[in-house]
């Protein structure tokens, strides 16, 4: 008997239809390179060479804690993109509306991947008071009322969960450092799953890096302080989120050239020093290893990074371990054994797709999670009907994606079928 999937994400998928990557520390640069120009060697096919971007002129990241991009290093940002109307989420949004007493009782499991603090008063009167560079940017017209304050920003929470990012953005950004958390993980998770194209979404990951970049000296003092850690944690991470999604959709010798690389895998062992048990940071460690693999290979990817299969399934086994009902996890482990084993794990792969697709969400983002497995489920049955490599399919999705500029994780648009794309051309 075929197994019913779940009403909410029958509805939902009636429009619809990796891991974000980063490198270990101590990495050499140039041998980076060389790693880089030897995989371009090794891709090249009939299809053209996967590594085509110009590399010329990477240089070595001096501190890896180096927050700041070179202004040629980052994607320019079109305000009319930041500007435009976003395109709406594929559900009521009712069916995730919370009270701020619903949200405050169910905070520890609606962050139980995020693990952001509730934004009480106490808590913002204590982080805003101790810093002034945080207080001040709240304006004079800000009288000391963090009860206000925490209203405010718990509303851009709630509109976050609903799935209103929009409004969630232009809401959050509004009440300082706390209120631009909901505001720009509302951005992050708009520009994956529901921006048009990968251009707007790279405008738009971009944005948000260059907004938490805005508070470095700040965040610097945090990561100093004890008490304040878990917040430096969670920008820390959404940094690094917004950098990492573009790094996976460039080429790697963009990405050593922009030093996207050093600068997610600081934040990631940043992260997991802080909190060794992040689940998010686990999966998002995992990440690194796979993705080098899926790049470079497992030779090249091991020689000169020490990229692992063992390594990157020990840090998914050890998220999966915190806490097993997130589908984000669960299609990036999917994706993950893919990049590795290629077509070997290909059915622990759909299994691990057809959990996340199944997994009841407790929010918008968390649904969206869900409809972009399913979506990707579709995409991998129909690979096995390609009967080539994953590597020559992934080739293709790239090429793909370079001739059409569409986001293939916009939740809306049809699946990549690898079947018909050949079949056009």
């Amino acid at each position: 008997m075929t197994r019913r999937l779940p009403g909410w994400l029958v509805l939902a998928a009636t429009l619809l239809v990796g891991p974000a990557w980063a490198l270990p520390q101590q990495t050499d640069q140039q041998a980076a390179q060389r790693a880089i120009e030897e995989a371009a060697d090794l891709e090249e096919s009939e299809d053209g060479i996967l590594f085509e971007d110009d590399a010329a002129g990477a240089e070595e990241v001096s501190e890896e804690e180096n927050w700041s991009q070179k202004d040629e290093d980052k994607i320019a940002v079109d305000e009319r993109v930041l500007n435009k109307p976003w395109n709406p989420v594929p559900f009521r949004t009712d069916v995730f509306n919370y009270t701020d007493a619903q949200m405050k009782e169910r905070w520890p499991y609606l962050m139980r991947a995020l693990l952001i603090p509730f934004p009480s008063a106490e808590y913002l009167e204590k982080r805003i008071e101790y810093f002034p560079e945080l207080k001040e940017e709240l304006g004079p017209e800000f009288n000391g009322d963090y009860e206000m304050l925490s209203r405010q920003i718990l509303q851009a929470w709630r509109l976050f969960f609903r799935g209103e990012f929009r409004a969630a953005r232009d809401h959050g950004k509004k009440f300082g450092a706390f209120g631009k958390i909901p505001a720009y993980f509302s951005q992050i998770i708009y520009a994956v799953y529901l921006s048009d194209t990968q251009t707007e979404k790279h405008q738009l990951l971009q944005d948000t890096a260059n907004q938490v970049a805005g508070y470095v000296k700040v965040l610097k003092e945090m990561k100093d302080h004890p008490e304040f850690r878990e917040d430096y944690v969670t920008l820390r991470l959404g940094y690094a989120y917004a950098i990492a999604r573009i790094a996976e959709e460039v080429s790697p010798a963009v990405a050593v050239m922009r030093n996207y690389l050093f600068k997610i895998s600081g934040a990631c062992n940043d992260v997991l020093d802080i909190n060794p048990e992040h689940p998010v940071a686990l999966a998002f460690r995992a990440g690194i290893d796979a993705n080098l693999i899926r790049t470079m290979g497992k030779a090249a990817g091991r020689l000169t990074f020490g990229a692992r299969e063992s390594r990157a399934e020990e840090y998914f086994g050890e998220s999966f371990s915190k806490v097993n009902d997130l589908a984000i996890i669960h299609y990036e482990f999917a994706n993950a054994l893919l990049y590795m084993n290629k077509k070997r794990e290909l059915q622990e792969a759909l299994l691990h797709l057809q959990t996340a697709m199944y997994i009841h969400p407790g929010f918008a983002m968390e649904a969206l999670d869900s409809m972009y497995a399913a979506k990707r489920m579709r995409e991998l049955q129909d690979f096995i009907s390609y009967r080539r490599s994953f590597r020559s399919y992934d080739r293709k999705r790239r090429k793909y994606v370079k001739e059409t500029d569409e986001n293939l994780h916009n939740i809306t648009m049809p699946p990549f079928l690898i079947t018909e794309y050949v079949a056009r051309n």
